[in-house]
This record gives C-alpha cells, structure tokens and sequence, in this order.
C-alpha cells in the first residue's frame, strides 16, 4: 500500500542550500552547517536541505573540502617546533588540498607558547610532498593561521631544499636563523613540482618584507618582540637575496618577493609564488572545490555565514563570496552569525537580505560561544520562518506542479499499486495515490496492459570503448541498454584499450563516453599485476569498486592475478571499504583441462569443469574473511557453489553473488553444433545446474542478475567456422535480459515484484547507486513502461547492439519494455542524455551531483 503522506505546509518543496564557514572557538564550518540545517528542519520537515561546508581557504578548509567528497589522507610531517606530528590533507583524483594549519599552525604550539623566531613551515612543505606521493598534480594551499615568519624557507626545505651556512651546515628552522643564510642547494628540489600546477588560497595581499611585509605586520600575531621583528625582516631580506642568485625557481625571487600575497603566512606565500603559484582569493577556491555553484541550482535561498559578521567580512571573506555566487544565481541569501558589528545597511550592501546573530538570543558573548549549538539550531528555525514567508505563493505554485506524471500500476515498496508519480528536476518528487490529480506539464496514463517499473541496472556490461569501437561502443551499447528498459550501466575495465587500470586511462574513457550515452554509465576499475599504487587514486576518482581475474582473461592487456595478488588488492580495498568483483575459475584446474578443439560443445563445457570454478570461489571466500573485504562473484554459472556461498556467509563474510541471463535460459544439452553464438565463461552448464541456479535466486543465495554483456565482431564469434575453442566467449543480450528472465521466471513460479528487484533495486544498492533503482521519492525518476503479457520473437537484426548476434534470435519471448524514461524524460535514440556517474555522487537532470557535498562529475 502507498504510505500516507503527512500533511504540508503551503510553501513545502523548499530547497534551501547552507553553505556557511566556521564559528572559530565554537563550531568547524560542518558542525554549523548540519545546526543550521536541523533548524530549517524544525521550521518544516519538508523542506530539501543541501549542505556544503565552506571556508575562506585558511583554517577550516580541510574540513569543507573533506565534507565535499575528497578523501582524507594523512601523513607524519614535523609541527612548528619541529616536533613529529600526524598531519591530514585531502585528495581526489589528481587534486589535494593542503591546509597549513594542520601542519604548522598556531593552534598546534605546545602548551600554546609562540615561537615567532624558531617556527617553521617545514611540516607544510612535507604535506605538499606527501600530496606529490600520492600521485597529485593540482595542489591547493591553504595558509591562514600559520605559527611561522620563516619566509616559507621551511615548506621549501620539506621540499628537498637545503639551506646552509658559511661552514656548509645546515640551518636549524624558523625564521631567526635565516640571517645567517649563506647558500641554498636547490639540487634535491622535487622534479615532480615542474608539471604540478598549485593553488595559493590566499586574501593576504601583503609582499614579503617592508612596512607591510610579514615580519612587521604578522609578527605580533605569532609573538614577535619590536626586536624579534627587526630579526626577522633581516632573515627575510637575505632568504631573498641567496635565493635570488641562486635562480633555478619557476619565480625571481626577488620578483616573487613584491608579489601580493607573498607575506602571507609568514611568507609561505613567497615560497609558493616563487615555485611558480598562481594566487587566488581563498573563498574562490573554495567555493569552486566544494562545487556551490551547481548545488546552488534549483535552489529558493541560501544562508550562510561565520563568527563574527564584520568589516573585515567584508574584504572577502566567506559570506560576502557565498552571497556573490548566489547574486549570480538569483538567489536572496541570508546570513548567520555570533556576533555583528555591521548596520542594517551596510548589511543590505553587501548581498544580504538579512542577517541573524546569537548574540540576539544570548548578549553574553562567553555563554553565546559555549552554548552556540543550540542556539543557533533556534536561530536558523526562526530565520527558516522568516524566509518561507518571504519567499512567496510562486514557491507554493511550483510545490504543486511538475514536470511530468505518470499514472497507472506502479512498483512501489515491493508491491504493484495504482498510483501518480510526479516528477520534477530529473526526480520523483511525489507519489501519491490514484486519484489525487497531480498537475505537470505533460500527463502519462500508462495502459490498462502495462506497468511502471524501476529502471534496470546492470553493473556488468562490457562496452570495449576505446580501443575496440568495433567490437561494440558507448553509443551502441546504450541505445540497446535503453531498449530493454536498463537505465544505469557500470562498465568494466576491459575489453577497451588502455583498461581502466589507471586514473589516466579512466579519465580517457570518460573523455570517448561524454555526450555519447543513452543512459547513466559508472566504471569499474581494474586489478592486474603492478598496479596495486593506482587503486586509492582510481577509488578516489569515483570507481564503483575493482574487477580481477584469477585465470588468463582472454585480452592480454588486462592479465590475471594470483591469489597472493588478490588478497593483497582485498587489503587494501578493505580499508578503502571498496568493493573487489571476481571472474572465479581456478587457473590451474583450467589448463589441466584442455580438450581438443571441436565444433560439438560437450568438449568445451568439458574445458571450464565446475570444480574450477568451486575452487576459485573458495579462494575468494577465504580472502574476503581474513582482510574483511566486500568481495562479489561475478556471473555464477557453477550450481554446485551454492552451498559453499551460503557457509561463508553464515559465518559473516561480506559476500555477494550475480548470475546471468543465459545460465538462468539455456542448457547445455540444446545447443546445436557450431552455435558458437552460444560460447561465454564461464560456460552454459546442464539443464539440471540450471533449475539449481533459479533455486538459489528464490532461496536469495544468489543476489542479482546481470547480463555480463559481452559482444564482439562476426569474426571473432565465429571464428574457426563453429570451433568452440577458438570462438570469442561473450553473449551480447543487453537488451533482452528482462523479458528474458520474465519468460522463464513466470514459468518457476517468481513474481515479477522479485524479478524487478533482482535486477535494478539488489544491484544498484551493492555498488552504492542509491538513488537507483526503486521508485521512492526522492530517487532518480528513471522508469521502464513493461508490458508483462505481450510477447515478441527476438530478431538479432533488429537489436541495437553493434553486431546482429545472438543466441536468442527467433525465439518467443514474453513481456515487451514499451518506453523507456531517464531523469523523467523518455530516450530518444537521437538524443544522449546519459551521465557519467562516480561512487557517492547522484545524478541529477543535466548534471550530476552528491548527494551529501557539492562534487559534480
């Protein structure tokens, strides 16, 4: 039955987007946002709330970068005394974010004593190398709240610089030392820094030395006597001077020395600039990393804010930046804060159409600070009351229309009911009950024959693009995904030349792909021997987890790996809590196997015996228990397996298991001789290892069906005129793997509730497409329009794949995928609207977007 539905304010549908930085002493930028958030909540629980952290690129930026998706890395690096510490930056692909703060900050002094003429910027440099190790090449430098006036002198000693004095030792850190800088030895400079572009975040435009350099006006701040800084600008003058005659930076010194922004952080911005850094205002980068503007899209209001709303909010700091964006936008923003000392006026000037302090529910400033959670859970409830009554009756107008609606008998929460699906944006904003007379720009009214259906996913599809565009393709491969109502696919990382075995080689895969696809497409990654250092950058780019082989895979680009180097992959994937698929056949049972070629199958199936693939199973079993890995059976043909799968996982491994079209609808015994059409591996097996398999579907042993698409040239798959051994193994039936199924398993007594669900909501949830597969509201408003009864003969010529291939061709089939719908709008075989998908990220009409951050892809 549908749920009712819990009555609605007049202005529900809301989208607010908070983007606020931190409240420094009492809350980090995501501790505001998610109070903020909880209070615009209480003002109505209807209303759609996107976060996103952001910061002004000083302290605080860690934190929203993180919050946005980036991946938490650490490394030991030397604090501002010298002393080791465990420093963390951010990485996603290629890009780091580096914050200064975290490794050389005034917050991490011990015992909170300032060393204004020791401190050292060393522990920042070493970060930054950290980031070149981890194979970046964009790094962001964030540098407020530096404990340092050394002239960036330690982030270039981190860097393999070595300073020296006249008898050639080397100079202990901080900035007093450097008056008795000698030479420099550039020599050990990291060469990775000549091809890595960096990012200064900073809103400092101060140059190195002089009345307005470091030394003198940021001295004070780190404790800094009147003769403290005397030394200091001393120590900077000559840093300039030996650097300068030593040449070989990307910058004069002496040029980066007047730069604006070179006194920042105690002259880190010097360091970075001469290294050749391109400066830009913090909360700019931020705000770019973080991805607000495409969060803000489709969004009512904004709010944001820090601690203290004031004069220097002004200059640039994170709310006037945020009020910028959405002014771009057309968006009224709202501010936040503990405190202000800003008029009504000068508040108005600057963007806001408001500001609400806590100061207002709590003047005593020690008590605001202290109890600042609460209070301004209060604060934004009230400010959240005051925006939905200024918003007005258009927010009311759009809450009540949408773009499409669809009625009829729906699958909605395991069972088919009537009902009206309203869809706005590329998602389903409502599902009401028959009757209630949704309103949207275009109605559906499905007929009395058909139902809605979730759209399929299918998270083993081989395109062979690029590299093998013969073979099948992006284009090819989605026009046939759509046609059978699959609306996600999850490509693996072979046949295509390069694999996906590299960040490189995923980003020219997605490069061939973009404005190609019919439907949303996510990649696997692969795992061959070597290339163990690329699956935390591949991870981090967004793959849906990583396939091996543990037999030769048949390309020879993409070999197998042995058991030693699948549990070390499971290793590490175990702490990335990725996912590890696995082609499972023993290679070793295979080649003592071997049968002479011969147009008869027995032979073949003789070839690939189920104890190979038994085996293999165990070995996948046992290293999955002992490093804890997520691990996944692809394309389970071997009956004879269930019982071991069932064992480990009563006993808790986090096993899951897939099976095929094919091994589900065909039988050994049928296939005629030379049908080389009929080749895949692992093979078709007996007809009573069929019934085996559609047992442990019911029974749930077995998890999901997918298709393992696989095509390839006439060439190949009938090479050898009808010779098993020297066919191409691969069944290409992308678009016919529903009615498929539908056929056989209406026949076993299966409901087609299970049928729907074994195939788009159990293989969408495993690989983290959370908004896939299940009509809910909220989820991607991608459908199948299926008619359950109809029937068709399956015509190879007809199908949208590449090659007119198939084992299927002329065979009567039962339930016909009439229509099918991406992001609310029906495919059209002229029109690639699919997106490209990364883990954690969900795609929205005309973009994809995080669920949780503001990361598009």
């Amino acid at each position: 039955m549908l749920r009712p539905r819990s009555s609605r304010s007049r202005r529900s549908e809301m989208r607010l987007v908070i983007a606020p930085d931190k409240f420094k002493g009492s809350l980090t930028a995501p501790e505001v946002a998610e109070r903020v958030a909880s209070g615009a909540r209480r003002a109505d629980p209807t209303i759609e709330v996107v976060t996103v952290p952001v910061a002004d690129g000083g302290e605080g930026t860690l934190d929203a970068v993180l919050a946005a998706g980036f991946s938490s890395r650490t490394a030991l690096v030397a604090g501002p005394t010298g002393g080791e510490i465990s420093a963390e930056f951010a990485v996603r692909g290629e890009q780091a974010v580096v914050e200064m703060a975290r490794a050389s900050g005034l917050d991490l002094l011990p015992g909170g004593r300032k060393d204004a003429l020791s401190a050292t910027s060393l522990g920042t440099g070493q970060l930054v190398r950290a980031a070149l190790d981890a194979g970046c090449r964009r790094i962001v430098l964030g540098i407020g709240g530096s404990a340092s006036t050394d002239g960036g002198a330690g982030l270039l000693q981190g860097l393999g610089v070595r300073f020296l004095d006249e008898a050639g030792e080397e100079l202990p850190p901080g900035g007093a030392a450097l008056v008795r800088l000698a030479s420099v030895d550039l020599s050990a400079l990291d060469a990775r820094l000549t091809d890595t572009e960096i990012i200064l975040a900073s809103d400092v435009d101060n140059p190195l030395t002089g009345p307005t350099g470091a030394a003198e006006v940021f001295g004070p701040q780190k404790g800094a006597s009147v003769e403290d800084i005397a030394t200091l600008e001393v120590g900077l003058t000559r840093l300039v001077e030996v650097l300068d005659a030593a040449g070989a930076l990307s910058v004069p010194a002496a040029e980066a020395a007047s730069r604006a922004g070179a006194g920042a952080a105690g002259g880190v911005g010097f360091a970075a600039i001469a290294l050749g850094a391109t400066r830009r205002a913090g909360v700019d980068v931020v705000l770019e990393v973080t991805g607000l503007a495409a969060r803000l899209r489709g969004a009512d209001a904004v709010i944001t804010g820090e601690g203290s709303l004031d004069e220097q909010s002004l200059m640039g700091k994170t709310p006037v930046g945020v009020a910028r964006a959405a002014s771009a936008a057309g968006l009224p923003v709202y501010a936040v804060c503990g405190r202000t000392t800003l008029s009504a006026d000068a508040i108005a000037d600057a963007g806001f159409a408001g500001a609400r302090a806590l100061s207002e529910l709590e003047p005593d400033a020690e008590r605001s600070m202290a109890e600042a959670g609460p209070l301004l859970e209060e604060l934004a409830e009230q400010l959240v009351r005051e925006i939905i009554e200024a918003t007005g009756p258009s927010s009311a107008e759009r809450a009540e229309r949408y773009d499409l609606v669809l009625r009829g008998r729906a699958l909605i929460d395991g069972a088919f009911e009537p009902a009206e699906i309203g869809v706005r944006s590329g998602r389903i904003a409502r599902i009401a009950a028959t009757g209630t007379g949704l309103a949207a720009d275009q109605v559906i009214e499905l007929a009395a024959d058909e139902v809605l259906l979730p759209g399929l996913v299918d998270t083993h599809v081989h395109v062979n693009e690029p590299g093998r565009t013969e073979w099948e393709g992006f284009e090819s491969a989605t026009r046939a995904a759509a046609a059978g109502g699959v609306t996600t696919i999850v490509d693996m990382p072979l046949n295509s030349i390069p694999p996906t075995v590299s960040v490189a080689a995923l980003d020219e895969k997605r490069a061939v792909a973009e404005g190609r696809v019919f439907v949303d497409v996510g990649f696997w990654g692969g795992v061959i021997p070597g290339n163990m250092a690329e699956l935390v950058p591949l991870h981090d780019e967004g793959v849906y987890g990583f396939k091996c082989f543990l037999l030769p895979s048949g390309v020879e680009e993409f070999p197998d790996v042995s058991v030693a180097e699948m549990r070390e992959a499971m290793a590490v994937l175990a702490g990335l809590d990725s996912l590890l698929v696995v082609h499972a056949e023993d290679a070793h049972i295979i080649e003592e196997s071997v049968q002479p070629g011969s147009r008869e199958y027995a032979p073949f199936l003789a070839s690939r015996p189920r104890s190979a693939e038994d085996a293999a199973i165990a070995e996948v079993i046992q290293g999955a228990a002992d490093t804890g890995v997520r691990a996944h059976i692809l394309h389970l043909s071997n009956g004879d397996s269930l019982g071991r799968i069932a064992a480990a996982r009563a006993d808790g491994v986090d096993l899951t298991v897939e099976t095929c079209p094919h091994y589900l609808t065909l039988a050994a015994e049928d296939i005629p001789e030379g049908s080389t059409a009929f080749k895949c591996c692992p093979p078709i097996r007996e007809e009573d290892n069929r019934e085996e398999l559609w047992r442990g579907l019911a029974e749930g042993t077995i998890d999901y069906i997918v298709s393992d698409h696989s095509p390839s040239t006439p060439e190949m798959k009938f090479a050898g005129d009808g010779d098993f051994s020297l066919a191409w193994g691969g069944i290409a039936s992308l678009q016919l793997g529903l009615s498929l199924v539908w056929t056989h398993a209406r026949t076993r007594g299966l409901s087609l509730e299970h049928v729907v669900s074994l195939m788009s909501e159990k293989p969408a949830a495993r690989v983290g497409l959370t908004d896939k597969g299940r009509i809910v509201e909220g989820g991607a408003a991608d459908f199948a329009v299926f008619a359950p009864e109809d029937t068709f003969v399956v015509d190879a010529k007809r199908l949208s794949h590449r090659h007119p291939i198939t084992p299927y061709d002329g065979q009567e089939l039962t339930g016909v995928v009439r229509t099918t719908y991406l992001a609310g709008a029906p495919v059209e075989g002229d029109a690639p609207r699919g997106r490209l998908l990364r883990r954690g990220v969900t795609a929205q009409a005309g973009n994809a977007e995080s669920i949780e951050n503001g990361e598009t892809a």
